[in-house]
């Protein structure tokens, strides 16, 4: 593992509660370099809560915009936001130009092709300097999910100036170098797949 990423963190509750800042956030050496992850719905709360962060205990800011599950749409966060571009743009916009941390995001794509390419643009032109795309949908999720779709994220890396993240599909070591041909992408993630085997990227077999 080359960079590490930290559950998604709330950006009203990280700004307005001490406890919560103490109990949803812990890291050591070993996570280095590490980026910190937030849902968000209010550019102003989430520069506030990016100013929260130490900056000695992290490299990076990401705003989660791939959460597909129901608190996400209680919320109005993660992949939820996809239908307000101009409010994904001012989110990403207002913590690159107003702190002094470099800022990703994490995306799902739309079924359209354009839409996904003008989606993805948009992120870079706000300002994020990262992209990881998630290769399905956002109704494409739970235990009928089917695979996540490599050449839309193969399309994105060909739209985009900045260095872009394949997601989805990573159940086993050997999927990291299929992904990476597949999608030219600069890196891989995995998530749901690396919390049951720990050891995936460095490809000792976790249990079953």
């Amino acid at each position: 593992t080359d960079l590490c990423y930290t559950p998604m963190i709330h950006s009203r509750l990280w700004v307005e509660s001490p406890s919560y800042r103490r109990e949803i956030f812990s890291t050591c050496g070993e996570d280095r370099p590490l980026i910190v992850q937030f849902c968000a719905n209010d550019p102003d709360t989430f520069a506030a809560a990016v100013r929260k962060l130490d900056p000695a205990t992290c490299d990076a800011v990401d705003l989660n915009l791939g959460c597909p599950q129901g608190i996400a749409k209680r919320g109005n966060y993660g992949s939820f936001l996809m239908d307000d571009m101009q409010l994904v743009y001012s989110l990403i916009n207002r913590v690159h130009t107003t702190c002094d941390i470099p800022i990703t995001a994490k995306i799902r794509v739309f079924d359209d092709l354009a839409q996904t390419l003008q989606y993805a643009k948009m992120c870079v032109d706000a300002g994020a300097q990262v992209l990881t795309v998630h290769g399905r949908t956002r109704d494409n999720k739970g235990a009928g999910a089917t695979p996540a779709d490599w050449s839309l994220i193969k399309a994105v890396k060909e739209h985009v100036p900045v260095p872009v993240i394949a997601n989805g599909n990573i159940f086993h070591n050997g999927d990291v170098a299929a992904c990476l041909e597949a999608t030219q992408a600069d890196a891989v993630m995995s998530a749901e797949w690396l919390r049951r085997n720990p050891a995936l990227f460095n490809g000792t077999a976790g249990s079953e």
